[in-house]
């Protein structure tokens, strides 16, 4: 008998209370189609779920609340998978969604993480997150095909293109093992958001492809443990945004780009001083804080980022655009996709 040469999949769900989407989660994992894997639930919270005692799966419980990030490379460190899906909690992935992920990435040795196209779990017509493909400008701004700030759009069939993308939400992320470890995996003192997005720069940097699949696909809750006006979460949103520059950028772009990100940073603090946006204030505040308090931590990650780096800046800004996405959406109306021009690299030909 031929021994199986079926790559093993290693689910990851990382758990922070709310057990009930726990649960939504598992089964709908469990009848996926594909069947080679293992699930592996990380519990970053307070609650022990009664779904810990069940046999079939790995249940890693944290003394401490890590972090999402931190939470995700514990989960690695203890996959067997030739292959890593991590989940938040609160998704509920399509049958097929595997089975289809794991036959595109055994086409092409090139790529490193593959995305999902992401809908909401209520409006199942409309998309959320990282929508049809994680984007972002050379100043840092992330968006999405079908989601920037506020404008959420209609799946139509407009994204269904399979193409290459910037960044892929941590909520439904399909990556080689290996090639996560070679990139450093999560940078654990980001704790929450764009934790994704500073993995994805440097898979890129690393020389490997970042696609959207449109076939696959999963469904979203998103926030159900902080809201989207929560101080925490605007803090860790412009802080590590800011980070990602400091740590991932080529020095000549980082003297070009960084000022100019400030300059907004700063113009957009000063707007929420002056209407009275106190908790948004009080956010952007704390992150320019951080960033000078822990300037030296940041530049030691910089150092050995930019020391194993094999691809140029230059490479890297052909899946970025070119043109800042906030003033784009703000000063001339562009709040879809379709508006705005699209990086020059655009179609993945494997």
């Amino acid at each position: 008998m031929k021994p199986d040469k079926t790559p093993l999949v290693s689910v990851i769900i990382i758990h922070y209370k709310g057990e009930g989407f726990l649960s939504k989660c598992i089964a709908a994992v469990e009848r996926s189609t594909f069947h080679h894997m293992e699930i592996i639930v990380v519990n970053n919270g307070l609650e022990t779920p009664a779904l810990s005692k069940r046999e079939g799966f790995f249940y890693i419980k944290n003394e401490n609340n890590l972090g999402f990030a931190e939470g995700c490379n514990v989960g690695i460190g203890m996959a067997k998978g030739e292959y890593v899906f991590i989940l938040n909690n609160d998704v509920e992935i399509s049958p097929d969604c595997i089975e289809i992920l794991v036959e595109k990435a055994g086409g092409d040795s090139s790529l490193g993480i593959l995305q999902p196209k992401m809908l909401d779990v209520h409006e199942k017509n409309r998309f959320h997150s990282s929508a049809a493909g994680g984007m972002i400008d050379i100043l840092g701004y992330p968006f999405a095909r079908g989601r920037i700030l506020n404008t959420i759009e209609e799946d139509k069939g407009q994204y269904d293109d399979s193409i290459h993308v910037f960044w892929v939400s941590g909520a439904a992320f399909f990556a080689k093992r290996s090639v996560l470890i070679e990139a450093g995996l999560f940078d654990k003192d980001f704790f929450l958001y764009m934790e994704e997005i500073d993995l994805c720069w440097r898979v890129y940097l690393s020389g490997y492809k970042i696609i959207y699949v449109p076939e696959a696909v999963i469904y979203h809750v998103g926030c159900p443990n902080i809201g989207r006006e929560n101080i925490m979460r605007m803090y860790y949103v412009h802080r590590n945004s800011m980070i990602m520059l400091l740590k991932n950028l080529s020095m000549p772009y980082l003297l070009i780009l960084f000022p100019v990100r400030l300059i907004l940073e700063s113009g957009i603090l000063l707007l929420y001083l002056t209407s009275f946006r106190l908790k948004r204030s009080i956010a952007i505040l704390k992150a320019f804080i951080y960033i000078f308090c822990k300037s030296k931590t940041i530049w030691t990650k910089r150092r050995e980022i930019q020391e194993k780096r094999k691809v140029s800046d230059e490479k890297v800004f052909e899946s970025m655009h070119k043109k800042p996405v906030l003033l784009q959406y703000a000063l001339f109306g562009k709040k879809y996709y379709s508006r705005i021009n699209p990086p020059v690299s655009k179609y993945y030909q494997p």
